[in-house]
């Protein structure tokens, strides 16, 4: 199936490792040209001359997300460079686990810029040329505790459905431009963020981490966790042209994990 991408300019934040980088590599088989965005500068160095020998047309912006700074930084960098952005894939870490009650302001703080306000300050950046081109797609990857949320996830339950609430406001405004706005919320994913979460509720819970890790995995209907390029899928469709009437959604993308419809 022909996406209609190639050409197209991507933002990809959080693309060092994980999530991000298979959704950059996704792109860049696509044709598109990606501008990579991580606190980790060493391994965004090394991808970034990993693709560009494959003939992908990269480059990158060492930051953390929760600097109030690097989005313009970004976008400055991307207009640039190639004059356009056509794509932003808002992907960031999440917080740390633990109850309400747990967390101080400062950590909550850190929780609602790196996964909320970021999201905002990205979304207004790249809006400018999406507006002046007609075109845009914007995805920011959340999770299934922004449609059910988790006492032990409060930060990350609740910077989520922000995110949720502040796409669907902004899809509307945004429709008429031939924008597209959606949230993916993922379940779990096979990343070095899951294999943190199930570490650190073995420790607080006491229990083995291989036996968390196959009781997690069985709680799914669907018995597995999902692969990472499973996530990129999803997004390279409703970033295409074949995509593009679909706004305003929070999908889960999550083997049947969630009970709500």
């Amino acid at each position: 199936m022909d996406l209609g991408l190639k050409g197209k300019v991507a933002i990809v934040t959080g693309s060092s490792k994980g999530m991000g980088l298979v959704i950059t590599k996704a792109y860049l088989n696509e044709g598109v040209k990606v501008m990579m965005v991580s606190r980790e500068e060493t391994r965004l160095k090394n991808q970034v001359l990993a693709f560009r020998k494959e003939g992908g047309i990269v480059d990158y912006v060492a930051g953390d997300v929760a600097d109030p700074e690097l989005a313009a930084i970004v976008v400055n960098k991307v207009m640039d460079l190639w004059g356009r952005a056509d794509i932003l894939i808002n992907n960031a870490g999440g917080p740390p686990m633990g109850t309400f009650m747990e967390h101080n302001a400062k950590v909550w703080e850190l929780a609602m810029q790196t996964n909320l306000m970021s999201v905002v300050r990205f979304c207004q950046a790249v809006a400018p040329s999406m507006i002046d081109n007609n075109w845009g797609r914007i995805i920011s990857i959340t999770s299934t505790a922004a449609k059910e949320p988790a006492p032990v996830m409060i930060l990350s339950s609740t910077a989520r459905a922000g995110v949720g609430a502040f796409t669907k406001a902004i899809s509307t405004e945004l429709a008429p431009y031939n924008i597209s706005v959606n949230v993916i919320c993922p379940g779990g994913v096979l990343t070095e963020r899951l294999e943190s979460l199930i570490a650190a509720r073995g420790d607080r819970e006491n229990r083995d981490y291989v036996e968390l890790l196959n009781e997690s995995q069985m709680s799914i209907p669907a018995k597995r966790f999902a692969d990472p390029s499973e996530i990129a899928d999803t997004i390279l469709f409703l970033t295409s042209e074949k995509g593009g009437y679909i706004t305003g959604v929070s999908l889960a993308v999550d083997g049947g994990l969630l009970k709500s419809f």
